[in-house]
């Protein structure tokens, strides 16, 4: 496609420029900065929360609690370690995980083997954390508490 002639281009109006919409300037940054008279309030005149001791104001002390952790049942065990009441030695702990080649990680082991990827390929999903099982075990006791399966 061929651009239009000058003797076209000139029979059609030019377009619109920016100065025929009447669009006013921003305002200039100087005009909106302008310093307060007073200071912010403090905290404590803006809460109005303060009492009076020996002439002087003072804040109020709040002291705020967090509720303890409440452990887990046993069986809800995932992947992570979880804080649970140990049924062997009674202590509220957070458990200790092994991770372990479970059957997943073996079948997809074997699968990789029968497609063809014998050169230490296969041996993939033994390193995969999450391809493998975890054991979890109390700190405390040493006692096996359960097993997370994939």
């Amino acid at each position: 496609m061929e651009p239009p002639s000058y003797e076209e281009a000139s029979l059609h109006p030019p377009p619109l420029s920016p100065a025929g919409f009447n669009i006013p300037p921003p305002p200039s940054y100087d005009a909106s900065l302008t310093s307060p008279s007073t200071p912010p309030p403090t905290y404590g005149e803006a809460v109005g929360v303060t009492s009076t001791v020996n002439g002087r104001q003072t804040q109020p002390v709040v002291v705020v609690t967090q509720p303890p952790p409440v452990p887990v049942s046993v069986p809800y065990l995932r992947d992570s370690p979880g804080l649970v009441r140990c049924p062997y030695c009674h202590h509220t702990v957070t458990t200790k995980v092994t991770y372990l080649p479970g059957k997943t990680a073996w079948c997809l082991c074997i699968l990789l083997s029968l497609m063809g990827l014998i050169c230490g390929f296969c041996l993939i999903p033994f390193m995969v954390r999450g391809l493998q099982d975890a054991h979890h075990s109390c700190p405390q006791c040493g006692n096996h508490l359960h097993v997370y399966t994939r």
